[in-house]
């Protein structure tokens, strides 16, 4: 580990097999939760949810990809869901990838439920937050340059991601890149089986590609458009119409498990007690210095929000881009 707490030393994901000890058990939680919610309705803040109710709903591009939270701040809440959360492989492939000392607290299980369709979910990594400093107040472009620039890593709220699936069809293959951006990638292709990646998400790129075969658009989904359960299958509706029926098999099924990580009991206290929290003003000083130590000519922005000098001096600095997958390296 480094200084500033940053695993350098383990790859940043490792793959897990067998991902439970009873699939169908898991299989069986999932397909009794009814509904699921359109995805682009998990906003994490005031301002992504306002985004989200324009006047004309239906000019948002949703996808048919649907959601369901089965654990949240280490409470199931739905039957059985304490299967998915419980599960002591996940713990201890966490252990895998931030060390055998780390302190592992699971939270939360979420199921992305997504019926077939053209469009990929692009390989990216998940919106870092830091202590002191999270999506609820800061903009998303500001969290990830703080990542990508490293200066902030000691004060990262650090998450173990577990994804697990349940897919056999067609398109659906899971690409990582587990020793970084810049190197290879991996890809998980159907069928799956019982397997699962856990990783350091806020470092491991991570896409899907799309589901099925030739799959048409599913035309008029909005933000409240619900996912049912019926016999055999999956009714996409939206204000008690239905759109569109996919089977069992149709169905590309991922499960979430997520857990809070400290290096040990101190630092899980000092998370609590807020004792090393950071603001804003720590962030553009740190910035501001790391850039002209390049030799970036850089003012301290009054506003460092929306200062346009000083988002484009910050997202050319340390911005990256996402890496394409190679499709033919499988494991």
């Amino acid at each position: 580990m480094t200084p500033t707490g940053e695993l350098l030393d383990r790859p940043s994901a490792v793959r897990l097999q067998p991902a439970y000890d009873d699939p169908a058990a898991v299989l069986s939680v999932i397909r009794a939760i009814d509904p699921f919610w359109a995805i682009v309705r998990y906003a994490a803040s005031d301002t992504e949810t306002k985004a989200l109710a324009s006047d004309d709903r239906r000019s948002v591009f949703v996808p048919p990809w649907f959601r369901r939270d089965v654990a949240l701040h280490g409470e199931a809440l739905v039957p059985r869901g304490e299967v998915i959360l419980g599960n002591p492989r996940f713990v201890q492939a966490a252990h895998d990838v931030f060390g055998p000392d780390a302190v592992v607290v699971p939270t939360t299980v979420y199921v992305n439920v997504m019926v077939p369709g053209p469009v990929p979910f692009v390989a990216h990594t998940d919106v870092p937050a830091f202590r002191g400093v999270t999506r609820d107040d800061h903009p998303l472009w500001l969290l990830i340059q703080m990542h990508n620039s490293g200066l902030f890593e000691q004060h990262r709220i650090k998450l173990a991601t577990a994804v697990s699936w349940f897919y056999d069809g067609p398109g659906g293959e899971f690409h990582y890149w587990p020793e970084g951006f810049d190197r290879p990638n991996q890809t998980i292709a159907t069928p799956y089986g019982n397997v699962a990646v856990v990783a350091d998400n806020e470092r491991t790129y991570h896409g899907v590609a799309p589901v099925g075969v030739e799959a048409p658009v599913i035309r008029g989904l909005t933000p409240d458009s619900l996912l049912h359960r019926v016999e055999g299958g999956w009714e996409v509706c939206e204000g008690g119409e239905a759109l569109h029926r996919a089977s069992d098999a149709d169905v590309r099924i991922t499960v979430s498990w997520k857990a809070e990580i400290y290096a040990d009991a101190d630092d899980r206290r000092r998370a609590e007690q807020h004792t090393d929290d950071i603001d804003l003003d720590h962030v553009v000083r740190a910035l501001v210095a790391d850039m002209r130590g390049r030799g970036v000519e850089v003012d301290v922005p009054d506003d460092p929000h929306h200062d346009e000098a000083w988002v484009a001096a910050v997202s050319s600095t340390y911005g990256r881009r996402p890496p394409q997958p190679v499709r033919n390296h499988r494991i």
